[in-house]
């Protein structure tokens, strides 16, 4: 199986945004006024200017994970996906996500559903420092037939530092910090996988869930093993803490390296290690010492025949962010994360053999994003 076969052709997605950005009008606002587009090719969010300061803004929404949830009535994680998905996009360009607005879309009003959701944003809200600013409830019976959620982050840092890639050079070192699991990608080929499967999400998962570094957040009311669905479920992880403290720091003269020397950022979500291609316009990326997958991966590739071209394409394998940093604090830099995030590893290069992404598994190789 792949995810083409599950309704989602990453190929034909790409060349849909791209016809989309072709259509776009240039911004009314010119360089030097509030509000002007700042280029950043192949970042994971948009950055417009603010006086001494740069905003930016991502968008993004929790995906057909929410299709599980829906089917288990179990949302109590998925405002954490939400917030996740689009704050992890701002850290990618030195951003300090600052804020948060969600748009809510339901066949039908629920105030049990609502406090429910509430409760998950509020707590994603904490997880990443962010204030929630407000958002919108729309319910649109006849054109929505199940809950969708989605929303977006405002981040702000200091112009001149942004982080986009510009400095990386060959020989700088790729740092992986681990994942908490499948995080907000690739549910559509799950959902496949666990149909052909004929196995039920509220059944004991058919697994040994255990991966060091993470803990499955149990539903409220979870008694005994761990089912299939909460392990699906696993709310995204949220980067801020500890990338933004280290760009902070770093700001600051206190980290373990100088800001310059944190080359670039690259969020591991769909399209998995084919992202890193986002960063450079010719340099490649090698990882030669991968974070291990979770169980979960695993399972899914062997009951749905998924190659390992596949699964690191549509998945994050286990590393949900890599950082580049140069070769001389590489080091530095590990020992400071890893003091706050265990499990994050020094897994591989970037490279001058050309744009492309190359993997120990040889069968692993992009050269398009």
């Amino acid at each position: 199986m792949d995810y083409a076969s599950s309704g989602v052709d990453i190929d034909s997605e790409a060349e849909a945004v791209s016809s989309l950005i072709g259509s776009l009008a240039n911004s009314v606002r010119k360089k030097g006024e509030i509000g002007a587009p700042v280029p950043l090719p192949g970042g994971f969010g948009g950055i417009i200017e603010f006086g001494d300061s740069r905003l930016a803004l991502a968008t993004d929404g929790v995906g057909s994970k929410l299709q599980i949830a829906n089917r288990m009535g179990r949302l109590e994680g998925v405002g954490i996906d939400c917030i996740a998905m689009n704050v992890n996009d701002l850290i990618c360009v030195g951003a300090e996500p600052v804020a948060f607005v969600d748009y809510i879309a339901t066949p039908k009003t629920d105030p049990s559903v609502h406090a429910v959701l509430g409760a998950s944003l509020s707590e994603g809200c904490s997880r990443s420092r962010v204030t929630l600013a407000g958002g919108e409830t729309a319910t649109l019976p006849g054109i929505v037939k199940e809950l969708d959620l989605s929303g977006t982050a405002l981040g702000w840092f200091p112009k001149g530092e942004a982080i986009t890639g510009e400095g990386l050079e060959n020989g700088d070192v790729l740092i992986g910090l681990p994942s908490s699991g499948i995080h907000s990608n690739g549910y559509s080929l799950v959902r496949a996988i666990i149909e052909r499967s004929g196995l039920s999400l509220f059944e004991e998962a058919p697994f040994d869930t255990f991966h060091p570094g993470r803990e499955i957040e149990r539903f409220p009311d979870s008694r005994g093993k761990i089912s299939l669905g909460e392990v699906l479920l696993n709310p995204t992880r949220i980067y801020v803490n500890p990338v933004i403290d280290l760009i902070l720091e770093c700001r600051g003269g206190a980290g373990p390296c100088e800001l310059s020397e944190i080359k670039a950022i690259a969020h591991i979500t769909g399209g998995g290690l084919s992202n890193l291609l986002r960063l450079h316009d010719s340099l490649g990326w090698h990882i030669e010492n991968p974070l291990p997958p979770h169980p979960e991966f695993e399972w899914l590739a062997l009951n749905g025949f998924v190659d390992s071209k596949e699964m690191h394409r549509t998945f994050n394998m286990g590393m949900g962010m890599v950082i580049a940093v140069s070769k001389d604090s590489s080091d530095s830099v590990l020992e400071w994360i890893s003091e706050r995030l265990a499990g994050t590893s020094i897994v591989g290069s970037v490279t001058d053999n050309g744009r492309v992404v190359t993997h120990i598994d040889s069968l692993v190789r992009f050269d398009s994003y």
